[in-house]
């Protein structure tokens, strides 16, 4: 189990414009895919938002994926990765 800090942001759009996938960018420039659609569809309302995720990863053709678990917006007074 891993925990990552970062902005949701988005990181496939359908033919349509509409976001279908979202990634976690951190701090250190990593970018983490999200791709299980109904965790895609929580935390869409967060895009651009700061978040904690606990979850797995998982690397399939060079593109690390994290399995999320569970998340949190990121507050002052929020749990945080240390």
């Amino acid at each position: 189990m891993i925990c990552i800090e970062g902005i949701i942001i988005p990181a496939n759009w359908d033919k349509n414009g509409n976001v279908i996938d979202l990634a976690i960018a951190t701090r250190d420039e990593k970018e983490y895919l999200i791709t299980d659609k109904d965790k895609i569809a929580r935390l869409r309302p967060l895009l651009r938002q700061e978040v904690v995720i606990k979850g797995t990863l998982r690397t399939i053709k060079g593109q690390t994926i994290i399995q999320v678990k569970n998340f949190n917006k990121l507050t002052a007074n929020s749990y945080r990765c240390f």
